[in-house]
């Protein structure tokens, strides 16, 4: 039979080995204590902005707009990329909701230390 699917092969919608299942859920659950350093980093660089003026310190942050996103926005993407977790973590790209997560985490705080630069 020229059709027959070797065993070795997997089916074109396989999932993911037990592995990569594990490596989502640790990727899932560490955007947690990734989103609480976030916003200490955020609540550090106000505290660092207490002795500044405008003329001082020109640049003190992303605003009240990019503070509300940051603080508000890092828990949430934490919270959201585990409750997706628990429907992608066995398909195949499944991996993409920790990582994308991970990648908004990295964008918050790429945020705060280039608007708050001295």
């Amino acid at each position: 039979m020229a059709n027959a699917r070797q065993s070795n092969e997997r089916p074109i919608g396989h999932t993911p080995s037990r592995a990569a299942v594990w490596v989502n859920w640790a990727l899932a659950l560490l955007t947690i204590p990734g989103a609480v350093a976030v916003v200490i980093l955020q609540y550090v660089q106000i505290l660092g902005t207490a002795g500044c003026t405008d003329l001082s310190c020109p640049h003190m942050g992303p605003g009240p707009v990019g503070f509300v996103l940051v603080q508000y926005g890092a828990p949430a993407v934490a919270i959201v990329a585990v409750a997706l977790s628990f429907f992608t973590a066995r398909r195949r790209w499944g991996i993409l909701v920790p990582v994308c997560a991970w990648g908004l985490l990295a964008i918050a705080v790429a945020v705060l230390i280039v608007t708050f630069r001295n």
